[in-house]
């Protein structure tokens, strides 16, 4: 199956994976496009209702993870394209937003023992820990 790309839809995955290691609200998001496209001569932002309806077809697609922090009602978007993202355990920093890939080694071995020692089948994909990184722990 072929997906479509418009010119909005590539001008916010370039945005994305640009930003590959950090997460941004839908605010976030729409501000920072904005800002590229008066910076660019060619490059027309994104309408509010368009960043919405293509980061929803994106996280439905599998490509950029929604996060809801427990604190916060606003969602962040974070791309996960091209990590293998199913076949591991992700951390995530909840003070700078980072969002770490963990070896798959080590995420395999934690799996199984969760899963073992507890009968339940913990899914790779859907699963973040939270806590901080260590630049953070270093403030």
């Amino acid at each position: 199956m072929s997906v479509y790309h418009t010119e909005q839809k590539r001008t916010l995955i370039d945005f994305m994976k640009l930003n590959r290691d950090k997460n941004f609200t839908l605010d976030e998001i729409e501000a920072h496009l904005l800002e590229e496209s008066k910076k660019s001569e060619t490059r027309i932002a994104p309408a509010r209702s368009t960043i919405y309806r293509l980061i929803k077809g994106l996280v439905e697609e599998g490509r950029i993870r929604k996060f809801v922090n427990s604190d916060s009602r606003k969602a962040t978007y974070q791309l996960i394209e091209g990590e293998h993202c199913d076949t591991h355990l992700h951390l995530k920093c909840t003070d700078c937003g980072m969002l770490f890939h963990m070896d798959e080694r080590i995420s395999d071995q934690l799996v199984r023992q969760i899963n073992s020692a507890s009968n339940f089948s913990v899914d790779e994909e859907e699963t973040v820990l939270y806590g901080r990184c260590s630049a953070c722990n270093k403030k």
